[in-house]
């Protein structure tokens, strides 16, 4: 069995529910030698197609590979989303980013830079977790509510002194969030960083992705987010009415 082989073997394991296996699982249900398993597991790794989970040692498929396989699935979302972005970009000086989830995260698909040059932003298929900060908050207020329950019950790392780890904090948060229809964080992953998300909703107000801005607080927090919320919201619908045009919802 030659190497590529192997390689694409792991990864096809990682399908049909089994988010997560062990090196040992992967060995086992190929009927390879452990040493073998573990190299090629180092190399797919090394490359951003495979990660591990700090806490259980499980793999589960990285955010590079996610990103490339989602690049055919997203890619209507990614290029209605742009356009819009870019405006959001032009008019507010601030980055913004396109999220969708990943396995119990979430993952950045798209970033437009605005022209500020302190920026607070993630790179495209950076992870980031969904508990904190306004992004990951906007996607998980949305799930279905066993989906944000598992998360929830992962536990809730704490990043900065005001992350949300209370369980019914955060359920109370959530339930704000979809009250009023967006997210807000305040130094949740950084500190004396200030972010806003938005949701954007098919027609059955299933969540499609989230559009995000993170931004140094001295520039934009809670008393100066009017013009830029003001913004994003249209620009969540636009993008969202673009995609149903286009049957992407």
């Amino acid at each position: 069995m030659q190497a590529l082989e192997k390689c694409l073997r792991i990864l096809t394991q990682f399908g049909e529910g089994r988010g997560e296996l062990s090196p040992a699982d992967i060995a086992r249900s190929l009927g390879l030698p452990r040493s073998t398993t573990y190299r090629y597991v180092l190399a797919l790794k090394a490359q951003g197609l495979l990660e591990e989970d700090p806490r259980t040692g499980l793999l589960r498929l990285g955010g590079r590979l996610l990103q490339l396989a989602g690049g055919v699935r997203k890619r209507g979302l990614i290029e209605i989303s742009r356009p819009v972005m870019e405006r959001l970009a032009t008019e507010t000086g601030e980055t913004f980013i396109l999220a969708g989830r990943h396995e119990m995260g979430g993952i950045c698909l798209e970033r437009v830079e605005g022209h500020h040059a302190l920026r607070v932003s993630l790179e495209r298929g950076a992870i980031f977790p969904l508990h904190a900060g306004a992004t990951g908050k906007v996607l998980l207020a949305h799930l279905p509510q066993d989906e944000r329950e598992r998360i929830i019950g992962q536990g809730l790392p704490r990043f900065t002194a005001t992350t949300i780890t209370d369980p019914k904090v955060l359920r109370a948060e959530l339930r704000r969030i979809r009250r009023r229809g967006y997210a807000e964080s305040d130094g949740e992953v950084l500190p004396h960083t200030y972010g806003l998300a938005m949701p954007i909703l098919s027609d059955t107000g299933r969540i499609l992705a989230a559009l995000g801005v993170s931004a140094p607080s001295t520039r934009l927090d809670s008393a100066r987010k009017t013009p830029v919320l003001e913004r994003m919201t249209a620009a969540a619908r636009a993008i969202a009415r673009e995609l149903a045009v286009h049957g992407q919802t």
